[in-house]
C-alpha cells in the first residue's frame, strides 16, 4: 500500500511538473532570488579581493617595472613637447629675422653674466667671423636687448644690456613725450657677497619727461633714434609706474619694465652692419 501511494505521488508530481513546469521554475527562482543575490555579492567581493591580492602577490615585480616604464615614457613625452615648443619658437624667431631690413645673425646665449644671469652682460656664440662688430644692436622678436660690447673676438662677443647702469638710450612714448632710458643697478638680496644668485633686477628709469605729458601705466616705450647707435622704433618696454614729482622738479620720471628678460634668453639676434667674415679693426 505504501509503495502504491509513493508511485501515485511521483506520477502526480511528474504530471504537475510537465504541466506547470515553467510557472514552478519561475516561482522557485523568485523565492531563491534574495539568497542568491546575497551569495553572489559576497562571493563576488571575496573573489575580487582575493584575486587582487593574489595578482598583486604574483605580478608585483611586473607591475613595478611597468610603472617605471610609464614614468619614463611620461618624462620622454614631456621632453618631446618641450622640444616641439622650442622648435616652434625658434622657427617663428627665424621667420621674424628674415623679414628684417638688415641682416639678423642668430646668436646662441652661451653665458648669462652676473647673479641671476642678468648682470651685467650676456656672452654670445658669434663674433667677427659672422660679421658682428661693436655697437651692433642685439634684439629678440619682443624687443631690444642691448648692444654688442667692444672687444669682439672671431667667434664670441658680449652684450651690454639695456639694464646695465652704463647704458643710456634716447627713447619716446610715441605721440606723448621723449626722454632718456637709464639702466638701473640691481640689488643684492643675499646675506653675504658669496651669494650672487640672489641678485635682484631693478626696473629701468625713464627720465627727462615733459612735466605736462600724459604718461600712464602700460604705455609703450620705443627707441627715439638719436645718438647714432639704436635705430628708431625698437620696443624697449612699458611704463610700470610714474614717479611722483617733487614741487621743484622740471621733468617727470617713470619706471620701465623691459620686454625682454635676459635671464630667460637662449637665442638672440644681432643686427649686423658688416657682411659675414668682415671684422672691425682691433676686434679680432
Amino acid at each position: 500500500m505504501r509503495r502504491f501511494v509513493v508511485i501515485v505521488l511521483v506520477c502526480a508530481a511528474a504530471v504537475l511538473f510537465f504541466r506547470f513546469g515553467t510557472a514552478i521554475r519561475a516561482f522557485c527562482s523568485e523565492a531563491s532570488y534574495p539568497f542568491r543575490r546575497t551569495a553572489a555579492r559576497l562571493g563576488g567581493e571575496f573573489s575580487s579581493r582575493f584575486g587582487a591580492a593574489w595578482r598583486g602577490f604574483c605580478d608585483g615585480p611586473v607591475r613595478e617595472a611597468q610603472s617605471d616604464e610609464v614614468e619614463r615614457l611620461c618624462v620622454m613625452l614631456g621632453e618631446c613637447e618641450r622640444a616641439l615648443r622650442e622648435n616652434d619658437d625658434l622657427r617663428a624667431a627665424l621667420d621674424w629675422a628674415r623679414r628684417q631690413p638688415v641682416r639678423a645673425v642668430a646668436a646662441p646665449v652661451w653665458a648669462h653674466g652676473g647673479g641671476m644671469g642678468v648682470w651685467p652682460r650676456l656672452t654670445l656664440g658669434v663674433g667677427s667671423a659672422q660679421g658682428v662688430a661693436a655697437n651692433d644692436i642685439v634684439v629678440v622678436p619682443e624687443g631690444l636687448v642691448g648692444r654688442v660690447a667692444p672687444g669682439v673676438s672671431r667667434h664670441m662677443c658680449e652684450v651690454v644690456l639695456i639694464s646695465d647702469p652704463a647704458c643710456r638710450i634716447a627713447a619716446e612714448i610715441p605721440g606723448v613725450t621723449n626722454g632718456v632710458v637709464f639702466g638701473m643697478q640691481g640689488e643684492d638680496a643675499g646675506e653675504s657677497p658669496d651669494e650672487p644668485l640672489l641678485y635682484a633686477a631693478a626696473p629701468l628709469d625713464f627720465r627727462f619727461l615733459a612735466r605736462g605729458a600724459d604718461v600712464r601705466s602700460g604705455q609703450e616705450i620705443r627707441t627715439e633714434g638719436s645718438g647714432g647707435i639704436f635705430p628708431r622704433g625698437l620696443l624697449i618696454g612699458h611704463v610700470a609706474a610714474l614717479k611722483p614729482p617733487a614741487p621743484g622738479d622740471l621733468f617727470l620720471e617713470a619706471q620701465v619694465l623691459p620686454v625682454a628678460d635676459p635671464a630667460l634668453l637662449r637665442t638672440v639676434f644681432v643686427l649686423a652692419k658688416a657682411p659675414a667674415g668682415e671684422a672691425s679693426h682691433g676686434e679680432r
